[in-house]
C-alpha cells in the first residue's frame, strides 16, 4: 500500500509539474551564503561543527552497539522485554485491523499535549529513557597499536622516494 501511495503521489507531482500548476521554484534547493566573516571566524565554526558531528555519530555508534546487545541477547531480560513487546505488537495487528490500530497511533500522536495526559506521557517517555539508559553498549576491545604494521608500511611509501631520488641523479 505504501509505495501504491508512493507510486501514485510521484505520477500526480510529475503532471502538475508539466502542467504548470506547481510553478517554477517548486524542487528547487535554496542555500544562502554565510555572512562575510574573516579566516579565524570560518576556522572556529568549523571546529563546533566537527564536534557536533564527531557527538552526533559517537550517539548513532552506542545505540547501534545496545540494539546489538538486545538482538544477540546480552542482556537476557532486557532481550525477553523486547521480544515480548513484539510478540504483543504482532498479535494486535494480526487481531485488531489494521485502520482501528492507525486510527488509535494517530489519536494518541494529536492528544498527548492535552492536560489530562501530558503528565502520563512525560513518565512514559522518562521510564522509557531511562530503561534504555540501563542497557549497556556491547563490549568493544581496542588493540594495541601494533608496531610491526607500522614500520611494513613506512617502509613501503618511503620506498617509493628513495627510488626516485636514484633515477633523479642518473
Amino acid at each position: 500500500m505504501t509505495l501504491i501511495i508512493l507510486a501514485s503521489s510521484m505520477l500526480v507531482l510529475k503532471g502538475l509539474k508539466e502542467q504548470g500548476r506547481l510553478g517554477r521554484t517548486f524542487g528547487i534547493i535554496t542555500i544562502r551564503d554565510q555572512p562575510p566573516s574573516n579566516t579565524i571566524e570560518k576556522i572556529i565554526a568549523v571546529k563546533e561543527a566537527m564536534r557536533d558531528v564527531e557527538k552526533y555519530m559517537q550517539n548513532i555508534n552506542v545505540s547501534l552497539l545496545k540494539i546489538r546487545t538486545i538482538l544477540l541477547a546480552g542482556q537476557p531480560q532486557i532481550t525477553m522485554e523486547v521480544a515480548m513487546v513484539l510478540l504483543l505488537g504482532s498479535v494486535v495487528l494480526l487481531t485488531i485491523p489494521f485502520k482501528y490500530v492507525l486510527s488509535f497511533l494517530v489519536l494518541d500522536l494529536f492528544t498527548q499535549e492535552l492536560e489530562f495526559r501530558k503528565e502520563m506521557v512525560i513518565k512514559l517517555k522518562s521510564f522509557l529513557k531511562a530503561r534504555w539508559n540501563t542497557v549497556p553498549a556491547a563490549p568493544v576491545s581496542v588493540l594495541p597499536f601494533d608496531d610491526k604494521d607500522a614500520k611494513s608500511q613506512n617502509k613501503e611509501t618511503n620506498d617509493f622516494p628513495k627510488l626516485e631520488r636514484t633515477r633523479d641523479k642518473q
